[in-house]
């Protein structure tokens, strides 16, 4: 942000995604207790702990024999897990939908009842399942509240190349400021760090920096609400920040194996019945495999289930998939649009050239071109190839030099905000992929 040729320094707040800020306009003492998210935490977590006991026995109390002090633990735990995951998906786009939140809840309750079944631990029942309920009752609670009096309200500061984003963004309402003096009530201030201006607005930018109020670049506020990294700002330096973590990316690979491992006994049954259809419409091999580049830009052979009539031939020159619409068969056509032709690639993750989660793998040929047009295009092959990915469930197959540069902008966020919770959204965001058939060709 410059004013007259020097360069003011005003804290900027680019670590945190500005999903997980609080708002800090609420200052009257009613909307402190009511959206104090530590309290509400601990509000909660003393419901879904004692009320079951007491709802199911009628009496208050700690618990009276091991069996209950079992219970107790599995309600506490599986209350600090699904606040853990709800808060390390409400980071990212998308991440705070009501139906992804309640999936994460629903998961955490069904690994621990597939626990204490696996393992024959005793239980209290009626008290389980009331604090079950009672943990499903008090999030919805808290999306109540939250999408009443929780969104955050970004101030946008007049000046430079800053653009109100669209009113429909989950969580998060924009306005521009009229002046320094404007007595409206904001959360943060979005800043155009290249843009002059004047005495009074950086003294005003100063002062609510000084009250904690959190600064954001509109280069940053842009990413975090897209889910993608501009191309056009990134420089050679940035790719630094682009480095995934390596214990991260070894614990990725234990899960890949865990996860194909798991996949396959539900997997192999689909899979032979795939092939039988396949070879029951058009002549030909069920199975098409296909050269892809891989981590480092080394090539691969990936698996596939065909698609397309024979005669037309699937094969290593290069098309997009818009280009094959006269060529795919009808159940072909049903096999893109849920991505079950990707099932084989299961094998692909047990082999270790790719993974579940990561940037689609290209053709060869058209990594060449791509990498001569897009900026940093090659950077994407830093981690391995994925059967799903970011910029799958957020834009879907893409088709041109235009639709695949958003693509990379999609990986780079992904590579740079590589973590756990990232992948967990991407999981449940496959899912609804599969079900929609969302970005189809």
């Amino acid at each position: 942000m410059r004013q007259d040729g020097a360069v003011l320094s005003v804290e900027s707040q680019e670590s945190q995604n500005f999903l997980e800020l609080e708002p800090r306009r609420h200052q009257r003492w009613y909307e402190r207790i009511l959206l104090n998210t530590p309290l509400g935490y601990a509000i909660s977590l003393a419901l879904v702990l004692l009320m079951p006991f007491c709802l199911a026995y009628g009496r208050w109390g700690l618990p009276a024999d091991p069996n209950q002090f079992l219970t107790l633990s599995v309600l506490a735990g599986t209350f600090v897990i699904n606040v853990l995951l709800s808060r390390a998906l409400m980071q990212y786009p998308g991440g705070n939908l009501v139906t992804y939140q309640l999936a994460i809840s629903a998961l955490t309750i069904g690994i621990a009842l597939a626990t204490i079944t696996a393992l024959r631990l005793g239980y209290a029942r009626k008290p389980l399942f009331i604090g079950f309920s009672l943990l499903a009752l008090t999030q919805m609670l808290a999306f109540a509240v939250k999408g009443r009096f929780r969104y955050t309200k970004f101030a946008l500061v007049p000046g430079g190349n800053l653009a109100e984003p669209s009113p429909c963004q989950e969580n998060a309402r924009f306005f521009e400021l009229r002046s320094p003096k404007d007595r409206r009530r904001f959360d943060a201030l979005v800043v155009d760090m290249d843009a002059p201006l004047s005495d009074e607005w950086v003294r005003f930018i100063a002062l609510n920096n000084s009250r904690q109020i959190p600064v954001l670049s509109g280069k940053y506020l842009h990413e975090s609400l897209d889910g993608s990294v501009d191309l056009d700002a990134l420089n050679s330096s940035d790719l630094r920040t682009l480095q995934p973590n390596p214990l991260y990316m070894l614990g990725k690979r234990a899960l890949d194996l865990v996860g194909a491992l798991l996949l396959m006994p539900i997997a192999l049954p689909l899979m032979v019945l795939i092939a039988a259809a396949i070879r029951l419409e058009s002549p030909g091999p069920a199975l098409f495999i296909q050269r892809r580049m891989g981590t480092g830009n080394v090539p691969f052979r990936m698996l596939k289930f065909r698609s397309m009539h024979l005669d037309d031939g699937e094969n290593d020159n290069p098309r997009f998939a818009d280009e094959d619409d006269h060529r795919i068969t009808s159940f072909g056509r049903w096999l893109r649009r849920t991505r079950l032709d990707e099932l084989p690639q299961l094998f692909n993750v047990l082999i270790g050239n790719m993974s579940l989660i990561g940037p689609r793998p290209e053709q060869p040929l058209f990594a060449k071109q791509f990498d001569r047009k897009v900026p940093f295009y090659s950077y994407r092959h830093i981690i391995k190839p994925g059967i799903t990915g970011w910029a799958q469930v957020q834009q879907g197959y893409v088709s041109g030099l235009a639709e695949t540069r958003k693509k990379v902008e999609h990986d780079f966020y992904y590579i740079k905000h590589l973590c756990f919770g990232l992948d967990t959204l991407i999981l449940l965001k496959t899912v609804r992929t599969v079900l929609t058939g969302f970005g189809a060709r």
